[in-house]
């Protein structure tokens, strides 16, 4: 999922293929961490009807208490991110210039997969109910 907001902040919500790479850079130790977000899917123009469509991929950069937030993030890990694009170039080891549109992350959310227990699963962690009963009437009791 991606989505511009009033402000021109992008909202990208999806899952990593990796492990978020951490590292500290510069002469201040500055924290960076980068990691891709899979943020959706396109039909492959190209391709049959069969053809697997093409993933849509979000390059995300954290600096600074964003990055020590964000350097937890693992594998299938599903992330919503907030922040600004920047678009920079640089040349490469082959002197040529490239292009690289990354969002720069001013907020990142783990989502937490929503747990489906059984109900057997729920008497064991909360207990059972069996020695208690029900009360009609609580008398004066004001709330």
């Amino acid at each position: 999922m991606q989505t511009k907001l009033s402000d021109g902040s992008v909202m990208v919500c999806g899952v990593l293929p990796k492990d978020a790479e951490y590292k500290t850079v510069g002469q201040n130790s500055s924290s960076l961490t980068k990691f891709s977000v899979k943020v959706g899917e396109r039909i492959n123009p190209d391709a049959s009807e069969n053809a697997k469509p093409i993933a849509i991929w979000c390059n995300c950069v954290c600096w600074h208490s964003v990055a020590r937030a964000a350097k937890g993030l693992k594998k299938s890990d599903t992330v919503l991110c907030i922040g600004k694009v920047e678009v920079r170039t640089y040349t490469g080891k082959d002197d040529a210039e490239h292009t690289v549109k990354e969002l720069i992350c001013e907020f990142v959310l783990p989502m937490v997969p929503a747990v489906q227990e059984t109900s057997a699963q729920v008497s064991n962690t909360i207990g059972s109910i069996d020695g208690y009963k029900e009360i009609l009437s609580d008398g004066d009791t004001p709330f």
